[in-house]
């Protein structure tokens, strides 16, 4: 079988083959991506990971420093300054190798605006859509982890209820906003390696179409 080797550079740099993991806050996005990143010819990127690892003396730091400091959240074009510096790093840092990982978003793009922002960078196969119908026990997931991490403000229910309507408000658009053909919906109530075997199941024909295997 021959693959389906797509081109990785466009005129304004790399263009990331990709698929997109979208949920409510609670879903369990964090411990798939956490599961997924460990598997060869993966490479998982959340919006969290990204801001933390941001060098606090550099251009974009700062600006994250100035929003992050009056509780704001960053504007939609300079998050996505921030990850595609973040990406060529790892890419300059052979962490990451277009040519044979697949990439895994993860909290970004957070909105519409972002995904328009963001398509010219990227080659997206999928948008997997993470759904649990009980809210209540995602409330407690997150409740639970926020103690767990230590993580207290993030336990208030106050907290829980306000990611939960920003997700609704600005995230979840993007279900609507991209083909139904391009969306997989995952049962993710269910136990962690359920739904990581339901994730797999999607992903990993894209890695056979699409990369070279990353352990020859």
């Amino acid at each position: 079988m021959t693959m389906d080797i797509s081109p990785l550079h466009e005129a304004d740099g790399l263009c990331y083959q990709a698929v997109m993991l979208v949920g409510p806050p609670g879903v369990g996005k964090g411990t798939q991506g956490k599961m997924l990143s460990q598997i060869p010819g993966i490479f998982h990127v959340s919006s969290g990971d990204m801001f933390r690892e941001l060098d606090v003396n550099s251009k974009c730091g700062q600006i994250f420093q100035e929003y992050a400091g009056i509780g704001k959240l960053v504007p939609d074009h300079i998050t996505i300054r921030i990850w595609q510096d973040y990406m060529a790093a790892k890419v300059r840092e052979q962490i990451y190798s277009p040519e044979t990982d697949l990439l895994i978003l993860d909290g970004i793009p957070r909105n519409i605006i972002q995904a328009g922002l963001i398509a010219p960078h990227i080659k997206l196969f999928k948008v997997i859509y993470m759904v649990c119908e009980d809210r209540e026990v995602m409330f407690k997931r997150i409740r639970g982890r926020a103690l767990k991490e230590n993580r207290i403000d993030d336990a208030e229910e106050m907290v829980v209820r306000y990611r939960w309507d920003v997700y609704k408000r600005e995230t979840e658009p993007l279900i609507d906003h991209y083909p139904q053909d391009m969306v997989r919906i995952i049962d993710a109530d269910a136990i962690a390696s359920d739904v990581l075997y339901q994730i797999l199941s999607t992903i990993v024909p894209i890695q056979k179409g699409h990369f070279k295997n990353p352990l020859m």
